[in-house]
């Protein structure tokens, strides 16, 4: 798992940088195919240094706007994936799919049934249910659910 992480991270700063080549690109180009009297009827009684404070200053806040949107998806994005039934967080630590919370209490169930086997499972403090590791239809142990992921 550490290479598509390292992957999400890399093309993540890939991405932004691209975002921030085609920005600059386009207001390059914008101003490189602006008719000379349109910018002639703009520019004239603006000075060049206040157009250039404001570029400036419009550059600043897409920068801004772009990284705060980026910040919050990612803050507001659930870092719990789902397999085998249950929640795992990157640390391969278990989690309620109903209660999104830690699930410690892992024990052996005696079935209701006597020619029935027992299965191990988790206990959710919470909601009060029991939470089987499930693959592939089967139980499966928590270190074997562990390994696969």
């Amino acid at each position: 798992m550490k290479i598509v992480d390292t992957i999400k991270e890399n093309s993540i700063k890939l991405l932004l940088s691209g975002l921030f080549g085609v920005l600059g690109f386009l207001i390059g180009s914008m101003y490189h195919e602006m008719p000379p009297t349109f910018l002639q009827t703009i520019l004239e009684p603006i000075s060049k240094l206040l157009l250039l404070k404001l570029l400036i200053a419009a550059t600043i806040a897409i920068v801004l706007v772009t990284v705060l949107a980026l910040y919050y998806y990612f803050q507001s994005r659930n870092k719990l994936v789902p397999k085998f039934g249950v929640l795992w967080d990157k640390n391969k630590e278990a989690y309620c799919p109903a209660c999104c919370i830690p699930l410690s209490h892992y024990v052996t169930w005696r079935p209701e049934h006597p020619e029935a086997t027992r299965t191990k499972a988790f206990q959710c403090i919470k909601c009060d249910k029991q939470i089987h590791i499930i693959h592939n239809g089967d139980d499966i142990e928590l270190d074997d659910a562990r390994k696969m992921l």
